[in-house]
């Protein structure tokens, strides 16, 4: 049976593990999987051409509304049954009864698929799958999530189908992008961790074995010609046992240099030593906002600011680079607290920054505070998508334009510090909020000037590694198509 992926730009702006996954599970039973990116070209005809049985999605929430209107679209033109996964079926399970809306997945989605795609291939009824949830002739047909796969059972998946990307921009990046675990301990309150935990019976925080992943990263070297990888755990560094034994094969198996997640309070000495003498070369870390009491309270995330700037010392002064991750506009937020959030980034001396506007997810702990308190609506069409530079409309916070100002001219405040300590001075003196909003509207059109110039208008914007820059532009490594691969496991002696 042929299955068609769905993707789109910002999906394809690195490898989607979740649907790469699914992807080698199905091709190593015998299925076809194709791939469309539905920003590039006629998506219709491009579907009439590989003419699938299935298209399937991988959702999240800012993605449903217009994956909803592109499989809409796609029915009208082709006969083919419509897949859902992701994290938006598991938070919202009632998207079933979208028009246009065939199947949905509620959990882990490798086996799930197969099943579906099994049953649907031998003609069989597939209505009564775990994990499954079927709209047939109107009827829905709603299935208990199966247990989340065991770390035992993560080390039997193939692994990831890198193949799916093959033909898109990420492709030449040369990246590997890896999960050594799935899941997350924490219950910040604006993530969607603490509501998936529940989604299924079973262990949500688990990692694969050290010989298992060394497996994938020596595949993707080997194989695929990578030169660089991308971990993309939500905390890399949370098992310390673990990490001492992967680091220590990394740095003799690997060799390559890599980027991580990490979080300020797991952060120790030896183990950024360990990550430095590995290759480590970027850490990726949720500083979120500078101010304790919402960073603490308001977002649940239990760091505080003596820590984030603790650890960053630490990375910095072993030469490893600090990826910034910020939140602005969130519950509480004011005009003093945006600021304090330029300002933590700057005392950590973070090398590039992701700077976001606050998205109140429905089913997050603090997406429901926002409907109860602060006047979300609870339309999905409202939440902020990536690189979008202000919050959802109904969101009601005092001073609110002008907290959206800073977030929009972060970038050029952590590019540029002095500017940001004059205007740090300046906005208290200003009599007027017209006047505020004014100085600082004329500092965002100055910013995206200093963005069309890359790194040298705007060097804290996230960028690739200059090797990676490089690659991009050389010419590409002959690699032959790969079947699927998994670990070879050794022979019982």
């Amino acid at each position: 049976m042929h299955i068609t992926f769905i993707f789109d730009n910002i999906i394809l702006s690195h490898q989607p593990l979740g649907a790469s996954y699914i992807s080698a599970v199905l091709k190593e039973a015998g299925h076809d999987v194709s791939v469309i990116n539905a920003d590039q070209g006629d998506y219709i005809e491009k579907i009439r051409s590989l003419n699938p049985e299935v298209v399937a999605y991988t959702l999240a929430t800012t993605h449903a509304p217009s994956f909803y209107e592109i499989n809409r679209e796609i029915k009208k033109h082709h006969n083919c049954l419509s897949l859902f996964g992701g994290p938006h079926p598991i938070f919202f399970p009632q998207m079933i009864e979208e028009e246009g809306v065939d199947v949905i997945c509620t959990g882990e989605g490798e086996y799930p698929t197969l099943e579906l795609i099994t049953a649907l291939e031998e003609g069989r009824d597939y209505t009564q799958i775990p994990s499954i949830t079927a709209k047939v002739n109107g009827r829905i047909f709603k299935n208990a999530n199966r247990p989340f796969l065991k770390k035992e059972e993560l080390n039997d998946l193939p692994f990831p189908d890198r193949e799916l990307i093959r033909d898109f921009e990420i492709w030449n990046h040369r990246t590997g992008y890896v999960m050594a675990g799935r899941g997350c301990p924490y219950n910040c309150s604006y993530c969607f961790n603490h509501a998936s935990r529940l989604s299924q019976p079973g262990r949500w925080t688990r990692q694969r074995s050290v010989d298992n992943v060394i497996a994938e990263l020596r595949w993707l070297k080997e194989e695929y010609k990578v030169i660089y990888n991308a971990f993309q755990d939500d905390t890399f560094i949370l098992n310390e046992r673990w990490l001492e034994e992967f680091l220590r094969r990394y740095k003799t198996e690997i060799g390559l240099p890599f980027v991580c997640n990490v979080r300020c309070d797991l952060t120790s000495e030896k183990k950024v030593r360990m990550l430095a003498e590995a290759g480590c070369i970027r850490a990726a870390t949720g500083i979120e906002n500078g101010d304790d009491h919402l960073r603490r309270t308001i977002l649940s995330k239990n760091v505080t600011t003596d820590q984030i700037i603790q650890a960053c010392d630490l990375y910095n002064r072993y030469g490893i680079k600090i990826i910034g991750q910020n939140m602005f506009g969130v519950p509480g937020e004011t005009v003093e607290t945006a600021l304090s959030t330029v300002e933590l980034n700057l005392k950590c001396r973070t090398h590039t920054n992701t700077f976001s506007f606050y998205g109140p997810y429905p089913g997050t702990k603090l997406g429901d505070l926002c409907k109860e308190q602060y006047g979300f609506s609870g339309d999905l069409n409202e939440l902020p998508r990536e690189y979008q530079d202000c919050l959802a409309p109904s969101i009601q916070l005092e001073n609110k334009e002008l907290i959206e100002k800073i977030g929009q001219c972060a970038h050029l405040f952590m590019s540029y510090p002095r500017v940001f300590s004059i205007v740090k001075r300046l906005l208290p003196l200003i009599p007027s909020y017209k006047l505020k909003l004014m100085l600082m509207e004329w500092l965002a059109r100055i910013k995206r000037e200093l963005i069309k110039k890359g790194i040298r208008g705007l060097p804290s914007v996230w960028h690739d590694p200059q090797f990676i820059a490089d690659a991009i532009h050389a010419p590409q490594p002959e690699i032959p198509r790969q079947p699927v691969m998994r670990e070879k496991k050794r022979e019982a002696a």
